[in-house]
């Protein structure tokens, strides 16, 4: 039976981590086991993990607490390496998870380095929608993976193969979902459920708030992403992203050459890598047709750097 190891962060998570942690022991298909890296927190959210320790004492159980806060993203990044299972599903402290949430992945990922799955969203304990609010594919190209990342943390699950690939990245700053997506892309093609699996709190506290994509069907969606290229720390974000991706060989020849486009990133290589991007209109965009889907795909590299150069990374 393949294990997962399921890979918990947490700081001052108190109000709702019972809900989350109940969630994950009622899972259909058990966890290998369960790593929990405290950031350290100033409640009781240490006290409630300890708690499940000792009720579930013949489930494996690893807690551990910061010195100090490392922030979020690099809390993930130095926990997700620790894991020992074939399989690594991240996880947030106050969502709730479908209790067949690793049965449905590990029966999707087939030989693919990542899934991931849609979620609800949820205000007040109430579903409110969706997160992906159109259909996807149910496998996704290298190239799409790596230029359209459309997988959050908490909807993921990786290889061990992905999860050693994350080390050299520690003090990177980067964003840890956009990066494991971006690792995984370099392996080959990932694959979507569009079953939700999770139950996502939405608060305006969250860590994992971020800004909302600019609208990119409207002329307005257009403009905004060739402003965009005038935008130094937009730039500079996503050249540090897609330099970063390069360190780790890129089995996809067409993934490999818009990555390595996007990480020299002046202005000659990303109308380069807008050009790949267009003649692979139909996997990167396939729900679109005719002058729709030609523009949107030519556009994908502009839309990573209006769009994720603002926060792909904590500087």
């Amino acid at each position: 039976m393949n294990t997962v190891s399921i890979v918990l962060c947490t700081y001052n998570g108190a109000p709702h981590l019972a809900e989350q942690l109940d969630s994950l022991f009622d899972q259909s298909h058990p966890f290998h086991e369960l790593i929990v890296q405290d950031d350290a927190s100033t409640d009781n959210t240490v006290e409630i993990v300890k708690s499940y320790q000792r009720r579930y004492p013949d489930r494996r159980v690893i807690l551990s607490v910061n010195d100090r806060r490392m922030g979020y993203n690099r809390n993930f990044l130095t926990a997700i390496p620790l894991a020992t299972g074939d399989y690594v599903a991240t996880c947030d402290q106050d969502d709730v998870w479908e209790p067949i949430k690793l049965q449905v992945l590990l029966h999707d990922i087939g030989g693919c380095p990542l899934v991931f799955h849609d979620s609800y969203i949820t205000v007040d304990g109430k579903p409110v929608g969706r997160m992906h609010g159109h259909t996807l594919p149910p496998v996704i190209t290298p190239l799409g993976a790596a230029i359209y990342p459309r997988a959050g943390g908490h909807q993921m699950m990786f290889t061990q193969e992905v999860a050693q690939r994350v080390k050299p990245y520690y003090d990177s700053g980067l964003c840890y979902d956009y990066l494991i997506e971006g690792l995984a892309a370099g392996l080959g093609p990932i694959r979507y459920t569009s079953t939700p699996l999770v139950y996502r709190r939405r608060h305006p506290l969250a860590a994992t708030s971020r800004p909302q994509a600019a609208p990119d069907g409207r002329v307005k969606g257009y403009m905004d992403a060739l402003r965009a290229l005038w935008k130094k720390d937009n730039r500079r974000r996503a050249r540090f992203f897609f330099s970063s991706l390069s360190l780790f060989p890129i089995e996809d020849e067409d993934a490999g050459l818009v990555i390595h486009r996007m990480a020299r990133g002046n202005r000659n290589d990303l109308l380069m890598a807008c050009v790949v991007c267009y003649c692979h209109r139909r996997t990167l965009v396939p729900l679109c047709k005719g002058l729709a889907q030609r523009l949107r795909a030519a556009f994908l590299p502009l839309f990573f750097i209006r769009d994720h150069g603002k926060f792909i990374s904590e500087d």
